[in-house]
């Protein structure tokens, strides 16, 4: 599916307005988010480094522009994490991710539900 702003302005849509919506959508979910995860984490400026650095891991292994993927993506990681903590070590699950980042890169650069001629 291509995002073509001319396009969606000739048929009718305002894409100024959806992308002031948009923004207003994603600063809202950013907000509930931090404010959920404030509780039970320590709250200091870099808090989400670590979270935004696995979504990058998930859209990466997924492929870009899939939500399919993302979503198999989120599974992958979070299954081979829960299962690295188990069985390797818990100070290790985060190194487990930018492993299978490197190892998805080197096999297909383009993530596992790519699609063609992206």
């Amino acid at each position: 599916m291509a995002q073509n702003r001319e396009g969606a302005n000739l048929v009718g849509i305002n894409t100024n307005k959806v992308a002031m919506m948009t923004f207003l959508l994603s600063g809202g979910l950013a907000a509930l988010a931090a404010s959920l995860a404030s509780p039970i984490n320590l709250v200091f400026p870099g808090m989400g480094h670590l979270v935004i650095l696995k979504a990058f891991v998930i859209i990466i292994l997924g492929g870009m522009g899939s939500i399919p993927g993302a979503i198999v993506g989120g599974y992958i990681l979070g299954f081979s994490e829960s299962l690295g903590a188990t069985y390797v070590s818990n100070d290790y699950k985060d190194i487990i991710a930018f492993a299978i980042l490197v190892i998805i890169l080197t096999v297909k650069p383009n993530g596992l539900f790519a699609k063609e001629g992206h």
